[in-house]
Parts: C-alpha cells; structure tokens; sequence
C-alpha cells in the first residue's frame, strides 16, 4: 500500500464471551482466544493487516475486562491506541469512537474497522481489496461503483 496514505486499521474487540462459552468468559472472550492452538485471533487479525499500516497506526477498541489480555498479546500496537469503551453499545458507537479520536491528530487519515474474531482463508484477495478500498477512500469521491 502505498505509504503517502494514511491508513490506520481499526480493530474491534468488545465481547461478552458468551459465543464459545465455556471455553470464553467475560474476561476470555473468543477474540482473546488461540482456537487453532497458536496465535489468538485478536493477534492474528492483527498480523492479517500489518502489510496495510505501521503498528503505531493500529488502534483497538475494546472493554475494561479485556483490555490488559489484549495489551498482553498485542506489545506493537501502543498500549494508549487500546481503549476501552465507556459501555458496551455495539460496533457504530465503538467506530465512532475511535474516529473521533483519531480526527484529533490525523484528520486526513482512512479508517477501516475489522472485528478480531473473523478467519480470513485467502489473505492475499482480502488485502488486495483493502488496498483498493483505502485508495478509494483516499480520494476523497462521496459516490462510487465498485466494479
């Protein structure tokens, strides 16, 4: 991705740790979770997107009983850009969060919102198309096909 833009990758890592229970709790939720025995699959969301954006530039919003797991699995990703939400309202207030916090010091950036808990088969066609898409965001156009 070309570095001029910028990108800042924001993953969404609320839960209630219900989905998988018993093996999730509260404080477990399946974000925090290694299901395949080896990376969890907040840090393998994280490692999925690494191609798109410095480490610095990745945010994650999240909640008070998960957010000392998540610094704990996720030491590139600045323990500050780890924030928790003030209460569990869903994924439009979580993304308007972090845009608001965001726009403070980089009004210009692209956002892209990612849950931590999805597996992605084909990674080289899922960056690819970010890629398109934060192009296409960059540009700044209001109306656009998607061809």
């Amino acid at each position: 991705m070309p570095l001029k833009i910028d990108f800042r990758p924001i993953i969404l890592a609320g839960g209630s740790g219900t989905r998988f229970w018993p093996r999730s709790r509260k404080a477990r939720a399946k974000q925090v979770l290694a299901l395949d025995g080896e990376r969890t699959m907040i840090q393998r969301t994280v490692d999925r997107l690494r191609p798109t954006a410095r480490p610095e530039d990745f945010w994650v919003i999240t909640n008070d009983l998960l957010s000392e797991t998540i610094c704990g699995q996720l030491d590139a990703v600045p323990e500050d850009q780890v924030v928790c939400e003030p209460a569990a309202r869903n994924t439009a207030p979580a993304a308007g969060l972090a845009a608001f916090l965001i726009e403070r010091d980089s009004p210009d950036a692209v956002l892209g919102m990612f849950p931590a808990d999805h597996v992605i088969a084909n990674e080289p066609a899922f960056l690819a198309e970010i890629e398109r898409a934060v192009e296409l965001a960059a540009t700044g156009k209001t109306s656009w096909y998607w061809a």
